[in-house]
This record gives structure tokens, C-alpha cells and sequence, in this order.
């Protein structure tokens, strides 16, 4: 009887310790966990682009490019040149520009987004920089019916080590190939939300 006691009030103490039983705390939507990986090399800072815009993460986004904090470098983003983007919506665009787009484009309201870059051409490299080329077909399921949701062409990423030994993007050309929607048509589209 003792002995029962005795276990009785161990578990009692051990487990009102503990919280075992207790609930947790939903994460917030903007605590969303992160896939994003220390970008040590050109390609991680690739797979870093790719999976933000796929699993739209803004914050995770903005972290693929320069950090002026830690580099020489600033953000540089070069349209396509086609019909339909007034090109003045690109003068001064920045980082938050940026930020700004994928905000108003939004999650995808069904499915999500996909990204292929394929026909990787390295253009140039050095000990500190290097410059991809890249063939893309983006998929991004917005909720706006008055605008296509597939867009195609090529691009070149300029990737820049800095002063915390970390890759990043510090200047992104669009260049229009055989479709008639870009990524600077999107971006054109969506920065006025």
C-alpha cells in the first residue's frame, strides 16, 4: 500500500512537471518552418530560389539575393523586352520590389507553383562569382482569370560570394524566348497587386 503511495505521487510530480499531456501552441502562418539551406555554394542558392517560389516563401525568397550588408554588390533585375511590359515599372526596382510582387501574386489559392530551370549554362566563373544561364517554365496558379499562369523563357543569374562567405544572387536578366509571357510579364503584372 506504501509502495503505491509512494509511485502514485512520483507520477503525480513527474508528469504535472513535464506538460506531457498538454497542447501545444499552433505555429503561426508567418512561423512557417524553413527549407532554406546555408547557401555555400552557386547550386544551394539555386535550390534555395527554386523551392521559395514553389513553396512561396517570401522571406525565404528574399534571401537568395545580396545582402548589402555583407556585400559590394546591389540587386540588379533586367526585364525582357517584349510587348505588353511597360519597362518604367522596372526603373529602381529592388529587393523590395521584389518582395513586393510575390506578396501581391499571393500562395497559390489551389495546387502550387512549379519551377523547372533546365539547359544550365555556366557563362563565367571566378573564385568569388558566377554566372548561370538557365531555360525556365514557371507554373504559378494565381487567382487572377484575366492573366495566364504559365510563363517561359530564359534567364541568367549573376551569384556573388560575400563577406560571410555565402552565395547570392545580385543581378537576374529575363530574356524572352518562343512564348509570349515571361517572368517579367508577371512580375510587371503583379507589382501594382
Amino acid at each position: 500500500m506504501m509502495i503505491s503511495k509512494i509511485i502514485s505521487f512520483f507520477c503525480v510530480f513527474t508528469f504535472a512537471g513535464c506538460d506531457i499531456f498538454s497542447t501545444r501552441a499552433p505555429e503561426s502562418p508567418s512561423e512557417q518552418s524553413s527549407n532554406f539551406i546555408q547557401p555555400t555554394t552557386p547550386d544551394i542558392v539555386v535550390t534555395n530560389f527554386k523551392t521559395s517560389v514553389e513553396g512561396f516563401s517570401a522571406d525565404n525568397y528574399i534571401k537568395c539575393f545580396v545582402d548589402t550588408l555583407f556585400s559590394d554588390k546591389k540587386f540588379d533585375f533586367g526585364p525582357s523586352l517584349e510587348t505588353g511590359i511597360d519597362r518604367a515599372l522596372f526603373l529602381g526596382w529592388n529587393l523590395e520590389s521584389e518582395r513586393q510582387y510575390l506578396l501581391n501574386l499571393g500562395k497559390p489559392p489551389f495546387g502550387s507553383a512549379g519551377l523547372v530551370l533546365s539547359n544550365k549554362h555556366i557563362i563565367s566563373v571566378t573564385s568569388d562569382s558566377v554566372v548561370y544561364n538557365f531555360d525556365y517554365s514557371l507554373y504559378y496558379p494565381h487567382n487572377n482569370p484575366n492573366f495566364p499562369t504559365s510563363f517561359f523563357g530564359n534567364l541568367q543569374f549573376y551569384i556573388v560570394l560575400d563577406q560571410k562567405h555565402n552565395w547570392s544572387i545580385y543581378k537576374w536578366l529575363d530574356f524572352k524566348t518562343n512564348s509570349p509571357y515571361t517572368w517579367s510579364y508577371l512580375k510587371a503584372v503583379f507589382i501594382g497587386g
